[in-house]
């Protein structure tokens, strides 16, 4: 019935930090697992020991006590060059500003496919242009839907999403939009405009 609330959507599942190392550690594995396996049957090179400057005499025993200046030299040109490809990696696979808000855009798009939910706000003073155009422009930006009442008496704005969106459009009309002080604004430029006048009526 419509009168009765609706179901709760399920709760989605969260792995402990312990559960997650594990799968990261079990993930990791595989892959390796994987990768010698390619090697051993030939399809791709074995990778280059990776030599540090702790384990230099150790893997370039015979090499590094015969002249230890040049493979130590060696060995730090190797770990700049794996830093170098490693901050390459990590530049290649960060995403740009337009794909950061396409992923905040669809993220914000399927919440209403579990759950929808309306919230009604009476405002004072709507009257005020810049205040309108902020709440239409967050309404649209967050997948808003909705309606606004403009009265001499009363003033509401009905919206409907999802519950972070929402939760982002209320943060927006009961913190960022400072209602007071726009009202302060208009009943200034209302001054100003009588002053005009009456400065004009003195002219005459």
């Amino acid at each position: 019935p419509p009168s009765e609330a609706p179901e709760p959507p399920p709760l989605p599942m969260f792995l402990t930090k312990k559960e997650r190392k594990k799968l990261r550690r079990r993930t990791r594995m595989e892959r390796e697992l994987q990768r010698q396996e390619m090697v051993a049957r030939g399809f791709i090179k074995a990778p280059e020991p990776k030599v540090k400057i702790s384990n230099m005499m150790r893997v370039l025993s015979a090499d590094a006590s015969a002249d230890p200046t040049k493979i130590e030299a060696e060995v730090k040109k190797q770990m700049a060059l794996r830093l170098k490809n490693h901050n390459e990696r990590n530049q290649a696979r960060k995403k740009t500003a337009s794909e950061k808000r396409e992923k905040k855009l669809e993220k914000l798009a399927k919440e209403t496919e579990v759950e929808t939910t309306v919230h009604l706000y009476k405002v004072n003073d709507l009257t005020n242009k810049q205040n309108r155009y902020k709440v239409d422009v967050n309404a649209q930006y967050y997948k808003l839907h909705g309606v606004g009442v403009v009265s001499d008496s009363c003033n509401l704005i009905c919206v409907e999403g999802g519950a972070k969106s929402l939760g982002k459009f209320q943060k927006l009309l009961l913190r960022r939009i400072k209602w007071n002080a726009a009202a302060k604004d208009d009943d200034a430029d209302d001054d100003d405009d009588d002053d005009d006048d009456h400065d004009d009526d003195d002219d005459d």
